[in-house]
Parts: structure tokens; C-alpha cells; sequence
């Protein structure tokens, strides 16, 4: 206390003095207009700062939680839209391979994902939903850019997912303006790009065209993004195309996914499967 009060004895003439500044200034603001409001537009705008920048740092120590809860939202919304959608009663001729067949069994499940690798052959992500979510073997994921790949094994609590950047994983696919089916399939050389096979060369194709799921299994809804055709060629005595697609996800920045839930999986696999044996 000794110590402070000697400090102030030994600044008594320049506090004296910053006091009286301070009057002055505080009379001039109260009694001038023109100086008032320059006062408060000033003290306003630094406040205002000041408050932004707390909310920023806020905002951004809390976005793991809030990217949770958005994530959340955007599960229920695409349930809630793929539900609300029915098949369209047709009273006229229709081309039906065009028509756009809309699977609202479908439910969504949003999982953050934890771990993500893309620089081997055989890529894969783990995620924090397993079995006690409901997730299983074998259930498609997606993301809101688009298609991610299949859930390939399940503890309590997490899940691992082999990606399209997975020379193992097949995807039915379609391209939507050349009405034509096909696969996908990574050759391991690019993570923004993969294959597309099977395509026949009489059909016409076009650099940018959409390549979406097709529908024709039972873990993918149709319509799921999957690319765009980048480019494409054929050998002369090639039957196939030898296609690029950009791929719609960048699997190095993937952060939350959705796994799809298919309640009428397993009916229809075991209706498939009988009819395939009775061919036999």
C-alpha cells in the first residue's frame, strides 16, 4: 500500500492534469451536439467490435456443437422430405426412365466422422455411430455432397465405412442425361476421381454430366450425387468407354456423414436371393 501510495505522489502533477483532461473532454461531449454524437458513433462502433469479436471466439470454441446439432436437423429434414414425397399417379403416356421413383422407406442417421484416411488402396473412415444406434454391416453413407460408401464393420459404439476411394466397392450408378446404366469403381490413382464402366460406346456422352445412384440395390436411395463426368475416351476395338468422373465429395475434408437406414432391406434381399436360387 506504501508503495502505490508513492507512486501516486510522484504522478500527482500528470493524473491532476489527466484528471482535468478528462472533465473537459466529458464537458465538451455533454454540452457540443456535433461532438456528443461523434462520442457515441465512435463508442459504439468500438463496443460493437468488441462484442463481435467475444461472440466470434464464442461461436467458434462452440462449433463442434453446433455443427453436431445441424447435423442432427439435416438427418430429420431428408427423413422427413424422402417420407413426404409419393409415387405420382400417372394419367397419360409416360416415359417411365425418366420418371423419378423416389424410395421413402428410407431413414438418416447423422455420425461425426472421427478418423479418415485416403492415401491407400483400400481407403476407409471410422465414424461414433455402431451398434447401439442401429447401425449394421452393409448400410449406405452419404454426405450432403453426396455419396460416401457402405458401412463395413460395427463395435457398440463405432463403425468403420469403406469409401469410394476403395478399389474394393462397386456402386450402381447412372447417368442421368444419357438415361444409362452403369458402376463406379476407384482405380487408386486419384481421391477426386474415379471410374466409370461399362458404359457402351454408341452412347453419347458429355463432359459435366451428372452421375447419380441408380437405385438398384438395396443400400442406396437413386438420385444420390455421386460425380460428373470429366472426360472419356475408347481405344478402337474397345466395346466401352473409358470414363472419368469428378467425384462430389472431397474425402479429406468430410467431417459429418448420414447413414442410411433401409427397414425393407432384408425382405427384399431374401426375396432376391430365392428367386436367384430357383434359377439355378
Amino acid at each position: 500500500m506504501y508503495r502505490l501510495l508513492q507512486l501516486i505522489h510522484s504522478y500527482r502533477a500528470f493524473l491532476v492534469l489527466l484528471f482535468f483532461e478528462l472533465v473537459c473532454i466529458w464537458l465538451l461531449v455533454r454540452n457540443n451536439p456535433y461532438h456528443s454524437a461523434a462520442y457515441f458513433h465512435s463508442s459504439n462502433v468500438i463496443i460493437g467490435r468488441i462484442y463481435q469479436t467475444r461472440n466470434n471466439i464464442s461461436q467458434y470454441f462452440n462449433l463442434p456443437v453446433i455443427n453436431e446439432e445441424l447435423s442432427n436437423d439435416n438427418a430429420q429434414l431428408r427423413e422427413l422430405l424422402s417420407k413426404s414425397q409419393v409415387p405420382v399417379i400417372v394419367k397419360s403416356k409416360f416415359d417411365s426412365i425418366k420418371m423419378s421413383h423416389i424410395d421413402y422407406d428410407y431413414e438418416y442417421l447423422s455420425a461425426k466422422v472421427i478418423n479418415n484416411s485416403t492415401m491407400l488402396l483400400h481407403n476407409f473412415l471410422t465414424i461414433n455411430k455402431g451398434r447401439s444406434n442401429g447401425v449394421e454391416p452393409d448400410m449406405g453413407v452419404i454426405s450432403a455432397n453426396g455419396i460416401v460408401g457402405k458401412v463395413m464393420a460395427v463395435s457398440e459404439n463405432f463403425a468403420t465405412v469403406s469409401t469410394l476411394l476403395n478399389n474394393d466397392v462397386f456402386v450402381s450408378a447412372y447417368l442421368k442425361r444419357s438415361n444409362t446404366f452403369s458402376s463406379i469403381n476407384w482405380d487408386g490413382k486419384d481421391k477426386l476421381k474415379t471410374k466409370m464402366l461399362y458404359v457402351p460406346r454408341h452412347i453419347q456422352l458429355e463432359k459435366g454430366e451428372e452421375v447419380v445412384t441408380s437405385g438398384y440395390n438395396s443400400i442406396f436411395p437413386e438420385n444420390i450425387l455421386i460425380g460428373f463426368v470429366d472426360d472419356f475416351s475408347h481405344a478402337e476395338n474397345d466395346s466401352w468407354y473409358d470414363i472419368d468422373v469428378n467425384l462430389s465429395n472431397d474425402f479429406s475434408t468430410l467431417a459429418y456423414v448420414y447413414i442410411i437406414k433401409n427397414p425393407m432391406k432384408e425382405e427384399r434381399i431374401e426375396l432376391e436371393s430365392s428367386n436367384t436360387q430357383e434359377n439355378e
